[in-house]
């Protein structure tokens, strides 16, 4: 089967963070292939306007408020989508980041223990806590597919970048657990992007930078939000029906460039 041939058609799906980057890109390749999809979001002004461009392109979207580090928004995000579509068979868990100043936050003993903290609630915490409000609804069905968003640096850690690095390994091995828990109905699998294009990479890297880390990437180029969106399709359809616990690497290679498996890029003199 062809992604031009997915159908998502009577299906509702939840997009945390979906306003922008590869949240919003996701939310448009679900709407594409004809699922409703909820635009789950802080920023609400961005959220409604994706969900405007989806209704106009002849789609079915809803702008939905959340903060992914409070238990009680996340259970009324579900709450809203249900009373929009009637199920949730969709989650992504796509709401992330770091914590500290700007997104490379420094090494270990210059990390705070707020930044650490509050670096794992958006990215752990958070795939806890809304897979435990939208799962409750696909077990009941049996039937469902959760996607989270891990990162090329839950098995390639990059200098700098100690907490979030080690955030995004915990939601590979949560995501592995959750496949086990959650079997036979319901499938959950992680994508762990390298270098993707959105303007928080443009924002947080300088050229140099990015000039350096593409030197390991064999493709030579980074990423697009849709080629990421087109894997994340795939998952939520039934064309990866017999596929579950699986981390999705898309990198443009980045994993197997260097002799010892890590980037060359360092953030500064040792």
């Amino acid at each position: 089967m062809r992604l031009g041939e997915i159908d998502m058609s009577g299906r509702a799906a939840i997009v945390t963070g979906g306003s922008q980057g590869i949240g919003r890109a996701i939310g448009l390749a679900l709407a594409g292939a004809g699922a409703r999809v909820a635009i789950a979001d802080i920023d609400m002004a961005a959220a409604e306007a994706l969900a405007a461009d989806i209704g106009a392109d002849g789609g079915e979207a809803v702008a939905v408020d959340v903060d992914v580090l409070d238990a009680d928004r996340i259970e009324a995000m579900v709450a809203r989508t249900l009373d929009a579509f009637g199920t949730v068979d969709v989650l992504v868990n796509n709401a992330g980041g770091a914590s500290g100043p700007g997104f490379r936050i420094g090494r270990v003993m210059n990390i705070t223990e707020a930044d650490w903290d509050r670096t794992f609630a958006m990215n752990v915490r958070s795939v806890f806590l809304c897979t435990k409000a939208a799962g409750r609804i696909m077990q009941e069905r049996k039937s469902g597919s959760i996607i989270n968003m891990a990162s090329i640096t839950a098995g390639l850690p990059w200098a700098g970048m100690p907490a979030y690095s080690a955030a995004k390994a915990a939601v590979a091995s949560l995501t592995r657990s959750l496949a086990l828990e959650f079997a036979p109905h319901v499938r959950v699998n992680a994508l762990a992007p390298g270098l993707v294009e959105t303007p928080r990479t443009s924002k947080n890297r300088r050229p140099e930078q990015l000039g350096q880390l593409l030197s390991n990437v064999p493709l030579e180029r980074m990423g697009q939000p849709e080629e990421v969106a087109d894997i994340a399709l795939y998952l939520a359809s039934d064309a990866s029906s017999w596929i579950t616990g699986t981390i999705f690497d898309c990198n443009g290679g980045q994993v197997w460039m260097t002799e010892d498996g890590r980037p060359s890029f360092r953030d500064g003199p040792r």
